[in-house]
């Protein structure tokens, strides 16, 4: 048991440790990670490619795979956020999954996999960025590193708005909330109540979207993130505009002007609000007020380098323009829009032109990734075909075993053909021996169910029908007679159905011997105490010889039922002014106990007999008392169940020793 114990510690251990030390690895995976992403953004490109050539070089050469797929994703994460060289990108990345997975490497995976979704989402292509970004989260859940999960929620959340799974963003969003608010991380949860104000803004859903940016804005205001809170008020701003709330929208796009009316780092957000405020004297027959703050908006636009800002200015501006009855004006701005969308579309047709293209050269290389995944059931299954032709070589070596062994074998029972001939006739009659021992058990069931049960029962209701039918015309000593006549076979019932349960409960296995530390003595003692006044009833006497305490491991329930119906027998069979005595002795490695009598004694045939339940011995006791036998039988059942045996001895006329044993 102790080794048992010891093991499994060990066992518990050394997994303990185990997903410690992976804890460990995938923490640093992503601190590389982020450094990576630092590196890349602030380190000069070529450099940075040299530095990583040279690296990939070195792995192969030492034949290191593992720094392979490690650098060969460093080198893509350049190509996709520098150079743009996709195709470049898509190689280096099928490279490390072809190691990562051949090698089984969960946590190099999960950043292959974000390899793969910055790839395609850099061409749009957000349906293959959502499938490798599934993946890296289901691997992800093997392991406990918030920060990595917070970031993939956060991809997720938006590629499945982008894909048009609205739900499916909302809910990521949220989880992403949920963490925020429980490790209390202000700025996440201010940016995920904007990512949630923003798709329900979009959805046309004003006062949910209204609800997640109050909560942003509380937040911002808190951590004193002006820039954001002014973002937030414009944003509260405009959809009260949509809801033809003016006055609650000009009170925002105040708050917010005074919050960046001095900070030089929002040209764009300042650029943004005045806007906003234009759009809202437009909309307010204020053309003269919206010239005003729009012509505030253009320089900082154009500072901003923001295209589409720029774009946004102008329209409106000439919608001022043209609304004060300045046409000029309002044409020369109507024109710049649209030499600005035009170029914004040229630009945009040229950059949709390039990432088809790049899309096209990775949908190509897209077959070698289907390819590996091809590979890596082929292999299983090549695997799986090689352990079915080992078995069936394993199978067929058996076969011939035990074809070779069968006629080793059927030579000698040739030989031996008497011998086992004998041996099975001998199995059967010990079955068929089996079998009457099984009728007896079913025979003596019906018998206690049909004689011995009814006997009872027909003669409570024969005194019950006596004290009904003719209590007026009996005297007081008759009534008392049938009383004590009653009780007494209601005790003999209770006794029978007691012994009866209890044997059936054996029968069918429903008692659990589990030993338990007794004291055999003070057991003796309960006894005397529960049947001494139905020994005094017959004057007799009932003596404990030792009275110390005699410790021994058993089922208690069991070896008290034993003492109770070896006593209970004795009292039976023990003349009026009769004596019992009970006590324990020890014998080498079991402790026996002894119930002795001076009652009437049994001949020799019936004593050989009285354990067994193929024949009936139920005697009447002294003072006529009824039994069924089985009493004795579940003495004896009760008894080896302990792992002990019962025995008796007796002789006609002079008393019967009931003995039985318990180990120690």
């Amino acid at each position: 048991m102790l080794r048992k114990a010891i093991l499994f510690i060990t066992i518990f251990s050394i997994s303990i440790f185990s997903l410690e030390a992976q804890k460990k690895d995938l923490a640093s995976e992503w601190e590389w990670f982020r450094a990576l992403e630092t590196r890349i953004s602030t380190a000069d490109t070529e450099d940075l490619l040299e530095n990583k050539k040279e690296e990939l070089q070195s792995a192969k050469d030492i034949d290191r795979n593992d720094i392979e797929s490690k650098v060969s994703k460093e080198l893509a994460f350049i190509h996709i956020n520098k150079t743009n060289d996709l195709e470049k990108a898509m190689s280096l990345l099928i490279r490390a999954l072809d190691i990562d997975e051949k090698t089984e490497n969960e946590i190099a995976l999960i950043f292959t996999y974000i390899g793969f979704y910055q790839l395609f989402d850099q061409v749009e292509d957000y349906y293959y960025g959502k499938e490798f970004l599934e993946k890296a989260s289901n691997l992800l859940r093997n392991y406990d590193l918030p920060p990595l999960r917070l970031y993939i929620n956060q991809k997720l959340g938006y590629t499945y708005y982008a894909t048009g799974e609205t739900g499916k963003s909302i809910e990521q969003h949220q989880n992403i909330l949920h963490y925020a608010n429980s490790e209390r991380i202000p700025k996440v949860e201010a940016d995920a109540n904007t990512d949630l104000a923003d798709i329900y803004a979009n959805e046309n859903e004003y006062e949910k979207a209204l609800s997640y940016y109050k909560k942003a804005l509380k937040t911002y205001r808190r951590i004193k993130s002006p820039i954001q809170e002014a973002e937030c008020l414009n944003a509260v701003g405009n959809i009260y505009l949509l809801q033809n709330k003016s006055n609650q929208a000009y009170d925002n796009y105040v708050a917010a002007l005074d919050i960046l009316q001095n900070n030089k780092n929002a040209e764009a957000q300042l650029a943004s609000l005045y806007n906003s405020v234009g759009r809202y004297y437009l909309k307010e027959d204020n053309p003269e007020r919206a010239l005003a703050n729009l012509k505030l908006a253009n320089p900082l636009a154009q500072s901003s380098q923001n295209q589409e800002l720029v774009q946004e200015t102008y329209a409106l501006l000439s919608k001022a323009y043209k609304a004060i009855g300045d046409y000029k004006n309002a044409l020369e701005y109507s024109e710049l829009f649209k030499a600005l969308e035009d170029f914004l579309q040229k630009e945009k047709n040229d950059r949709s032109i390039l990432k088809m293209q790049s899309r096209y050269s990775i949908n190509q290389k897209q077959s070698l990734i289907d390819q590996l995944e091809l590979n890596r059931i082929q292999k299983e299954f090549e695997l799986e075909e090689e352990k079915r032709f080992k078995n069936f070589l394993i199978i067929m070596v058996a076969l011939i075993a035990i074809i070779l062994v069968l006629i080793f074998t059927l030579f000698l029972v040739q030989r031996r053909s008497n011998s086992k001939l004998k041996t099975a006739n001998l199995k059967v009659k010990a079955q068929n021996d089996e079998l009457e021992d099984l009728n007896a058990t079913k025979d003596k069931f019906f018998s206690i169910i049909s004689h011995d049960l009814k006997g009872p029962l027909n003669s409570l209701t024969s005194f019950s029908g006596l004290l009904m039918n003719h209590t007026s015309s009996l005297s007081t000593e008759e009534i008392q007679m049938l009383a004590k006549d009653l009780d007494k076979s209601l005790k003999n019932l209770f006794a029978l159905l007691e012994n009866l349960l209890q044997w059936s409960r054996s029968q069918t296995g429903n008692i659990e011997f589990k030993a338990e530390e007794v004291d055999l003595t003070e057991m003796l003692s309960e006894n005397k105490k529960l049947l001494e006044k139905q020994a005094e009833n017959k004057n007799i006497e009932i003596e404990v010889k030792n009275t110390k305490p005699v410790s021994a491991f058993a089922h208690p329930n069991s070896i008290t039922t034993v003492i109770r119906n070896l006593l209970s027998n004795a009292i039976k069979f023990t003349e009026d002014g009769g004596k019992i005595k009970m006590g324990v002795i020890e014998e080498n490695k079991r402790y026996v106990v002894k119930i002795a009598d001076n009652g009437v004694g049994m001949p020799k045939d019936v004593a050989s007999k009285i354990f067994r339940i193929d024949t009936k011995h139920s005697t009447q006791g002294t003072a006529k008392e009824k039994g069924t036998g089985l009493g004795l039988i579940l003495c004896k059942e009760f008894v080896e169940k302990n792992g002990g045996e019962i025995w008796v001895k007796s002789e006609e006329g002079k008393g019967t020793i009931f003995s039985f044993s318990i180990p120690k």
